[in-house]
């Protein structure tokens, strides 16, 4: 079957028109003719995956990777980067209008990540039937590797070791590495069915790991969230972002894409001056502390204890004494804080969007400015129509690219409530 592939939509998918059917096809690129395979029908779509290309699109590229179109963990690496980033506001401004309502003729700016490949400093192997990789497309099944052009190229010299403690090491579903390019060191954690003793946990470290492993976890999965039974070494590392050290401890989360670690933050805090700022999701405080010094207090939350501890250490570290944080959910913060002026909040919420309560807080204390950052576009645009009815105004948005090759699109929105523009 050959259709035309009209564009690009989230997910990493090309889409097209076969008499009037909509087809979903994996690996296409825009513009093209291309030859596909029909993989599943739902009421509403087609999914599909090109089986030959007859006419090349905008773009295409041979994909650099020897296991792409087998491993699943990336769609658009046989498009040149360049287009990726075409696409990807394409598909952010679609969203905008089809589900927001808000017709922009382009974005304020794009951050692209400083390298396509070899920027991801945490990366999740799966393991199953004795193999180390990666899961395909949608599916269980296991793809082998023996690299990811993703990952730093010190977590792929790690691999052979990786794969020693998979064959030693029953019960092992996924092997964790968090890589710090500023001490030049991992964190591991070992992800199974059964815990593993401290004992055990030494006995890899000291025989089957180089010396720049400073911490072997053992987790065992609970309600699909691994839990740490046990631990050996230092768990945790420093990453630098600009002028700030950070620590990060192996159970806080921490951005992916390192060659962002300054440009991000420091996009989130530029043109802001502000007395209060209530952030959300503060993690570690990578943005929070770029965000101190255009304000004259800020106060941050997290869920993760681990991340809220490390942000605490991490502003005594830096001697920063304009921040407190908080170990609670947002639900808890917004009402703690309900009444009070904020003139900037910080919004980072799961790909969920906003909650009621965000949206009662936001309408209660009309914070005079709110930057929102999404990894989810669909329902960012979703809420920023609830914002703008509410009587926002978007200011600028801009495409972040922490995840080159991946369908993944951040964003970074900056709004100011019409009032007190007066």
């Amino acid at each position: 079957m050959e259709l035309v592939v009209q564009r690009l939509v989230y997910g990493g998918y090309g889409v097209g028109e076969v008499k009037g059917r909509k087809f979903l096809v994996r690996y296409a690129a825009p513009k093209e003719l291309v030859e596909v395979d029909v993989l599943r029908e739902t009421r509403i779509y087609t999914e599909a995956v090109v089986k030959k290309v007859k006419i090349e699109g905008e773009g295409r590229r041979l994909a650099p990777c020897r296991y792409y179109m087998q491993c699943g963990g990336c769609q658009l690496q046989h498009i040149e980067y360049g287009h990726q980033l075409k696409a990807k506001e394409e598909i952010l401004l679609d969203a905008f209008e089809r589900i927001g309502k808000i017709k922009l003729g382009s974005v304020s700016g794009i951050l692209a990540s400083k390298e396509e490949f070899g920027y991801r400093t945490r990366v999740q192997f799966k393991v199953k039937d004795g193999q180390l990789g990666f899961f395909a497309w949608k599916s269980k099944d296991l793809v082998p590797v023996d690299e990811c052009l993703l990952a730093h190229p010190k977590i792929n010299q790690l691999i052979p070791s990786l794969k020693e403690i998979v064959k030693i090491v029953s019960g092992l579903q996924e092997i964790h590495v968090l890589y710090s390019p500023y001490e030049d060191e991992y964190l591991l954690k070992l992800v199974g069915k059964d815990a593993l003793s401290g004992q055990k946990l030494k006995d890899i470290k000291e025989k089957f790991l180089p010396k720049e492993v400073v911490n072997v976890g053992s987790y065992v999965l609970s309600d699909g969230k691994p839990v740490k039974t046990s631990s050996v070494g230092r768990d945790f590392t420093y990453f630098r972002s600009g002028k700030f050290l950070l620590r990060v401890s192996s159970d806080s989360f921490f951005q992916i894409n390192y060659t962002l670690y300054e440009d991000y933050p420091k996009l989130v805090a530029d043109g802001e001056r502000v007395k209060r700022v209530l952030e959300l999701h503060c993690g570690v405080g990578l943005f929070s502390f770029w965000l101190s010094e255009k304000c004259d207090v800020l106060f941050g939350s997290d869920a993760n204890l681990s991340a809220v501890k490390d942000a605490i250490y991490n502003a005594k570290l830096n001697q920063i004494s304009k921040t407190a944080f908080a170990h609670e959910k947002a639900i808890h913060t917004l009402r703690s804080h309900m009444g009070e002026v904020i003139d900037l909040l910080v919004l980072d919420p799961p790909k969920e969007g906003l909650s009621k309560l965000d949206k009662a807080f936001i309408s209660q204390n009309k914070p005079e400015r709110i930057i929102y950052k999404s990894s989810e576009p669909t329902t960012l645009a979703r809420d920023l129509h609830t914002l703008t009815t509410l009587g926002y105004k978007i200011e600028s948005v801009y495409l972040v690219d922490e995840l080159p090759q991946t369908f993944h699109i951040s964003a970074v929105v900056k709004l100011r409530l019409l009032e007190a523009l007066g």
